[in-house]
């Protein structure tokens, strides 16, 4: 082989392997077209020719003759242009900078998807007043969301949370049970859910509850919802609970109480006395009645005017109450200057006995009366007792029978005592003629059967 032969193979080497790192570094610098610009083709056409040269430029130096060399040599040329020609049109070039931007778009959209979703929760968190955490064993707080910081009342550049710290931000009679119970779930799993005092770093309190489960060994995840808004609507309707118990206690004593002397009135004293006849009945046990009157009051009240009459009857009122009584006995103001003392399990003696101490007290009163014989004012009483219903069958039978007795120790004198008996017309109630039909409707509504 000829020197310049020689040279022109290495030439041609040179232009081979450059044409070749050429072709590469376009195809991998390409945007990912199908097809290419038409000076694009150009190149890579020139620079295949250029690549298959040399190994035509050999095979026609091998045969040994110029002619054959040139005419070799342009129809590999063409040829190999053509053919890589061919071969790139069918390829799609690979492109690590497409791969790459397709996969930062992947990325990207989770990353909108995953912001969007964080955003809607941090939304759905303010709206419904609960924020989200999650601790570990170590007392790592991992998880704090930023509806958590909000409910503390600070902020993630200057609160780093942790088991201490947020056990320090609830009330101190509340940390222990937290701590039991967070402990607990981190050993052993299972759920909790307390109620507790939160104390913001502002000072006010919060009433929550944290509910907290086990997601696995170690690790604990939970909500703290605030519920100070239905805590302060439940003590409001507590407090709106309260003033309507105590609104219908005093319109129940308005309605069952005397109004001048403070006594029981006369439908207290007859739903008592119904019920409590309706309970002797049962027992067999007696029931008491004495009905006391002021002696010649109408004379008083004309005498000393009626504000004088009401502040009288209210001293006499006070001094039968006042006298000792066992529980149930009920004090009440039946009509006008009288007063009716109703006494369960007393019999017609254990009345008179009750009757005479009232007398006794009235007296120690003193109340100057000039229209009375002893010039002090005085009381009459009329006593009588339900033992069995073959003696007195009805409530208003034994009203009535006080009523005579009473009637009796006023014709008598007054200032005295007069305990019914038969001899005073006491015979059985007529149910055709009632004193009182709205108080004996009661009793035959609810009569003993």
């Amino acid at each position: 082989m000829a020197i310049w032969q020689a040279e022109l193979t290495t030439l041609m080497s040179a232009l081979t392997y450059a044409s070749a790192a050429l072709a590469l570094l376009y195809l991998f610098r390409a945007r990912g077209t199908l097809v290419l610009g038409i000076r694009r083709w150009l190149l890579v056409a020139v620079l295949a020719a250029a690549s298959g040269l040399q190994a035509l430029l050999l095979f026609g130096l091998a045969r040994g003759g110029a002619a054959a060399f040139v005419l070799a040599a342009t129809a590999a040329q063409l040829a190999a242009g053509i053919g890589l020609w061919v071969l790139l049109a069918g390829i799609k070039p690979l492109r690590a900078g497409a791969m790459g931007r397709g996969m930062r778009r992947q990325i990207d959209q989770a990353n909108d998807r995953a912001a969007a979703a964080r955003a809607t929760l941090e939304l759905a968190e303010a709206m419904a007043r609960f924020g989200h955490w999650q601790v570990d064993r170590a007392g790592r707080v991992f998880e704090w969301s930023t509806a958590m910081y909000r409910m503390h009342g600070v902020s993630p550049a200057t609160f780093l949370p942790s088991l201490d710290a947020v056990l320090a931000s609830f009330h101190a009679d509340d940390r222990q049970p937290l701590s039991t119970a967070l402990l607990a779930a981190l050993a052993g799993g299972g759920e909790f859910e307390l109620r507790l005092r939160l104390c913001r770093a502002d000072g006010e309190m919060r009433h929550v509850i944290m509910s907290g489960r086990s997601l696995m060994p170690g690790i604990v995840c939970g909500v703290l919802v605030d519920i100070t808004a239905g805590h302060q609507a439940e003590a409001r309707l507590r407090e709106a609970t309260a003033a309507a118990l105590h609104a219908n206690t005093a319109l129940r004593e308005l309605t069952l109480e005397d109004g001048l002397t403070g006594l029981s009135n006369r439908r207290q004293f007859d739903l008592s006395l119904v019920h409590e006849f309706k309970r002797a009945v049962r027992s067999g046990l007696p029931l008491g009645l004495a009905l006391i009157d002021i002696d010649n009051f109408r004379a008083y009240n004309a005498a000393y005017g009626s504000i004088a009459g009401d502040a009288c009857l209210r001293r006499v009122a006070q001094a039968v109450k006042s006298i000792p009584r066992r529980t149930g006995d009920v004090v009440a103001r039946h009509r006008g200057g009288q007063i009716a003392v109703l006494l369960p399990l007393a019999d017609d003696k254990g009345a008179e006995r009750v009757a005479t101490v009232i007398l006794e007290a009235v007296r120690a009163l003193q109340i100057l009366h000039e229209g009375a014989d002893s010039g002090f004012l005085t009381v009459s009483c009329g006593v009588a007792a339900f033992t069995s219903l073959a003696d007195v069958n009805n409530p208003q039978e034994l009203v009535r029978r006080a009523g005579q007795a009473l009637d009796k120790a006023k014709t008598e004198g007054r200032d005295r005592i007069v305990k019914f008996d038969l001899s005073l017309n006491g015979d059985l109630y007529d149910f055709h003629n009632p004193p009182q039909p709205l108080d004996m409707a009661y009793w035959i509504k609810n009569r003993v059967s």
